[in-house]
């Protein structure tokens, strides 16, 4: 897949164009539908599948007191939607100017840049100034412009609409075995390991600490099992996801236990799989009644190991 942050005669490097849009935050099991069904076409035209997409969220221009906390890293979602079969990825940053575009506007710049035979969005996609065009104008002007408009349909799992606004708050409540059913795939959050106070080690439980990327939404506060792949083997743990009261610490992080490893990873980055929140945070009188409830933490989240 090649990534692009501009759009200047895509046209001209590539026939046949058809195109998702969309922000795709999360790349949830909606947006799948939509960008699968944009690479299935492109196939049967024998041409190209796009994805047009925002590099930055674009609330972080338009009112940034708003703009919410992403569900992934620009990484993996491009990975994601690399992972879907996408020909090539636009990842255009969101500007001002792009702010000030009409709704026939960025019709008129998908056509000069594009020339789409078919655009694919979802039943909520709006685009242009204050959000003036809707998927009902794309379909009502396709005829002028030469491409065909599908709109995908709102995708429920258990009678629930899926949206990246609702798997944003499941996982700020900790629900993160409910959000990966409308993600498709477990919560996940990366972030370099940083050195620690070792205090797991004296425990008898010794952690990796994670200094995570600004902007990316982490689990509510507790303890969690979890999984993470490391030089490609799979290993289970347990996290811990706030400022371990027990001890007075005031910094909020990310602190997790591998079981069956040991090995230097400071500096590494590593991708925590958040599968099921066991429990709260609790302060406990002292350290030997915290290692007794890891020992309990640990039993428990074996049901959940796949």
């Amino acid at each position: 897949m090649e990534i692009l942050t501009h759009l200047k005669n895509i046209k001209s490097q590539y026939s046949n164009i058809t195109v998702a849009l969309g922000t795709f935050d999360g790349v949830h099991i909606g947006h799948q539908k939509v960008i699968s069904r944009s690479v299935e076409l492109a196939k049967q035209l024998h041409g190209t599948s796009v994805v047009f997409t925002f590099s930055n969220h674009p609330l972080s221009v338009i009112a940034p007191q708003r703009c919410p906390l992403q569900i992934i890293t620009q990484n993996h979602k491009a990975e994601l939607i690399q992972n879907l079969g996408v020909d090539v990825l636009l990842n255009i940053p969101f500007t001002a100017s792009f702010l000030q575009l009409t709704a026939t506007q960025f019709i008129t710049l998908l056509v000069e840049n594009l020339d789409p035979k078919h655009i694919l969005i979802g039943p909520n996609y709006f685009f242009g100034y204050k959000r003036g065009g809707t998927p009902e104008l794309l379909q009502q002007v396709g005829s002028q412009y030469g491409f065909k408009t599908e709109i995908n349909p709102t995708v429920y799992v258990d009678n629930v609409m899926v949206s990246s606004t609702l798997i944003r708050q499941m996982i700020a409540m900790g629900k993160v075995d409910q959000a990966a059913h409308l993600l498709g795939r477990p919560v996940t959050v990366n972030g370099i390991v940083v050195h620690g106070a070792k205090r797991g080690r004296l425990l008898g439980y010794p952690t990796i600490n994670l200094n995570v990327a600004p902007g990316l939404i982490v689990p509510h506060n507790g303890v969690y099992a979890v999984q993470l792949t490391i030089d490609k083997i799979q290993y289970n743990g347990i996290a811990n996801v706030g400022t371990n009261p027990t001890f007075k610490d005031k910094d909020h992080r990310i602190e997790v236990h591998i079981l069956d490893f040991s090995g230097d990873l400071y500096g590494e980055i590593v991708t925590i799989r958040f599968l099921k929140h066991l429990r709260n945070e609790f302060t406990f009188s002292n350290a030997e009644d915290l290692k007794m409830q890891i020992s309990q933490d640990i039993i428990v989240a074996q049901k959940y190991y796949s």
